[in-house]
């Protein structure tokens, strides 16, 4: 017993100086034998990609979402800010699963693209350009933050209540997106008493028949969770997707009930449409966008915008660093990757937040608010996801699109005024 105890005890690996240091890494999982360490860690070639796909799915918002709010500051681009949203979310997808080999997956987020647009841009006035630096100054100080070891220094410093707490959350916080209508379910809706109330599930409304088909889609996806049925989620977004584009091609575009958006007239309203992508491959365009940030680092000095853009890059630096962190831990502890105490090994850790940091110095270069992970990893890894197979797969999939509409399952307004009727809650 004594000598197994032993044994036990010596195969537990000791950080090195350079770990501790941010310095050093593991790519153990870069080899030929077992790419990827996948049959290591208990799972297999399919459910990688089944469950990169679905977080593909879960994430696809972003590229009408993010495209739609920046356009506010960025007019006249909107073609080039849905390139940018999607190459960004592969740079950072595929950057995740090659140097930290966890089923991380990245894209501009939200919260910080609003930040951008809202805050920096339209109220305090300062030029898209100095915004894009900003990010790309905070790219910088994510980086030594990484590279020297105090990024995840503080992160150790989390109580261990906190670190508890930051699964449940995510889980709230995307609950309430998944409620709202223009991400989710449209179950909520605003209300000038109450700021959200519950939207009206009445034959009277024209959201009623997106609502109920929503619901129906939980209820199977839930049962077939519930009973351990490989790909669940997956498999609720296809159903869904199929009834509504089986009704509306069956009764037409004046007849279909499932027309987005939530909030519309139905057929009386002119934002109602149905459609299908024409392709599935086109060539990105960048023109005019990426590469914007260099005529913007002025404003750093400016006595007129120095204060605004300093503020700005403190922000997105901190929350870049407790929204990214809070997300690997929540994730990972999911996906069984932590040890006892809630923490990551150093080293693959190390890489996990070089690669947060790289991904949004690309984004910015790119042109795109900060790029972060993404909660809505919680998707694939619920469904199996276990190593950074998974991301690489989440990350082609955002390359795939038709050339004036996002190859979306969610089939969000594009271009602005059109939609159609393939809602997946």
């Amino acid at each position: 017993m004594a000598e197994k105890t032993n044994t036990a005890s010596t195969s537990v690996h000791q950080p090195t100086t350079l770990e501790f240091l941010g310095l050093a890494g593991n790519f153990g999982h870069l080899n030929l034998k077992d790419p990827f360490d996948v049959k290591k860690r208990g799972s297999s070639y399919f459910t990688e990609f089944r469950a990169g796909l679905t977080t593909f799915l879960a994430m696809a918002y972003i590229l009408p979402v993010n495209s739609g709010m920046l356009s506010l500051v960025i007019p006249g681009m909107r073609e080039q800010l849905v390139c940018a949203t999607a190459l960004a979310a592969f740079c950072g997808c595929w950057l995740m699963g090659i140097l930290s080999n966890y089923p991380f997956m990245l894209a501009p987020g939200m919260g910080t693209n609003a930040f951008f647009t809202f805050t920096i841009c339209l109220s305090r006035g300062l030029p898209y350009q100095a915004a894009f630096a900003a990010v790309f100054v905070a790219g910088w100080i994510f980086m030594l933050l990484s590279i020297t070891g105090l990024r995840t220094l503080m992160i150790r410093l989390f109580p261990e209540g906190i670190k508890e707490s930051i699964g449940a959350g995510v889980g709230l916080y995307l609950t309430f997106i998944a409620f709202q209508s223009s991400e989710g379910m449209g179950l909520s809706v605003k209300d000038p008493a109450t700021l959200v109330t519950l939207n009206s599930l009445s034959p009277d409304s024209y959201d009623a028949a997106k609502l109920w088909l929503s619901l129906a889609v939980l209820c199977l996806t839930a049962t077939l969770f519930a009973a351990k049925v490989p790909g669940a989620p997956l498999i609720g977004i296809i159903f869904g997707t199929m009834v509504c584009w089986i009704e509306g091609f069956a009764r037409g575009e004046e007849q279909s009930v499932f027309g987005y958006p939530f909030g519309t007239k139905g057929h009386r309203d002119a934002s109602f449409h149905i459609y299908l992508p024409t392709s599935l491959v086109a060539q990105p365009s960048l023109s005019g966008l990426s590469g914007a940030l260099w005529s913007g680092f002025g404003a750093a000095t400016d006595p007129a915008m120095a204060s605004t853009f300093w503020t700005a890059v403190a922000t997105f630096c901190y929350t870049d660093l407790l929204d990214s962190s809070g997300t690997f831990f929540a994730v990972a502890k999911v996906a069984g990757l932590t040890d006892a105490r809630g923490n990551l090994p150093l080293a693959r850790q190390n890489m996990a937040y070089l690669a947060d940091a790289i991904a949004a110095l690309i984004g910015s270069m790119l042109g795109v608010s900060t790029v972060a992970t993404f909660a809505e990893s919680t998707a694939g890894v619920a469904d199996g996801a276990k190593t950074g197979l998974a991301p690489l797969v989440t990350g082609a999939a955002f390359c795939w699109r038709s050339p004036s509409r996002p190859w979306s399952p969610r089939c969000l307004p594009w271009p602005p005024g059109r939609s159609c009727a393939c809602w997946v809650p």
